[in-house]
């Protein structure tokens, strides 16, 4: 009787595992994407996969609670979780995901005519960059791709806003209508809508690449589900919705 039971006890913790949610943590950037892809795998595998995103002190103490993936916006950012979560996250677990590049957010129809990087470097231009959460030092690696040293010196005479992070550059372009321009990811043009923002590639300008970054957790608890979660975004059929938010196809 007594074996008997924890059979039954065992075959429960196994099933309730199986339809347990996949809970996923990372940063907004990726997020959209992320979230959709999740919703058709749910879809197709019955599976539910829960996206937890937003500026890392929000999630992070959760996640190394019960994470079983973890996304980043780009390598650096996942350094740094890795670093906050040894005991979860392992190096060799790393994929490197789409990548998207780093342009100009401007408001809708330009009304400054903003075409390349030189022309946020002209006098009267209001510029927000983002300084923090995977994009610290982007501004200054677009402005030096040229190695002209007046192009960083003139940007920061510009430079009306430092962001510390994405959801704050894009809670500060709604509300700050005098901000001319702004340093940030491709897909976060996606995420204001054409109503209120219009995204300039700078192509070989000034351009500067980064990938989206995922891991599965050493100690996730679906990590069958989870790694197949994986594979998914990873996929073919995957592409068009990383296209479909400002991504590159990989």
């Amino acid at each position: 009787m007594k074996k008997s039971l924890l059979t039954c006890l065992a075959c429960f913790a196994i099933a309730t595992s199986a339809h347990a949610d996949v809970l996923v943590y990372g940063p907004g950037g990726p997020a959209p994407v992320l979230k959709e892809l999740a919703a058709q795998f749910e879809a197709q595998k019955g599976q539910k996969v829960q996206i937890i995103a937003g500026p890392t002190p929000q999630w992070i103490n959760d996640a190394k609670v019960n994470a079983d993936i973890i996304f980043a916006g780009n390598s650096s950012m996942m350094d740094g979780f890795i670093k906050a979560m040894p005991n979860s996250l392992n190096v060799k677990d790393v994929e490197v995901l789409n990548i998207r590049e780093a342009g100009i957010v401007v408001r809708k129809n330009n009304p400054k005519n903003i075409k390349k990087f030189a022309d946020i470097l002209k006098d009267g231009i209001k510029v927000m960059v983002v300084d923090g959460a995977g994009q610290v030092g982007l501004y200054e690696d677009m402005a030096l791709k040229g190695a002209n040293q007046q192009n960083l010196v003139k940007l920061r005479e510009n430079i009306a806003y430092y962001a510390p992070n994405s959801k704050l550059a894009v809670e500060r372009w709604n509300s700050d209508e005098s901000i001319d321009a702004l340093i940030i990811w491709s897909h976060w043009a996606k995420v204001l809508g054409d109503k209120k923002a219009e995204f300039v590639s700078l192509k070989d300008d000034a351009v500067i690449y980064r990938s989206a970054e995922i891991a599965v957790t050493t100690n996730s608890q679906n990590k069958a589900i989870a790694q197949e979660f994986v594979k998914f975004v990873q996929s073919k059929e995957a592409q068009k919705v990383w296209i479909k938010w400002g991504w590159e196809s990989k």
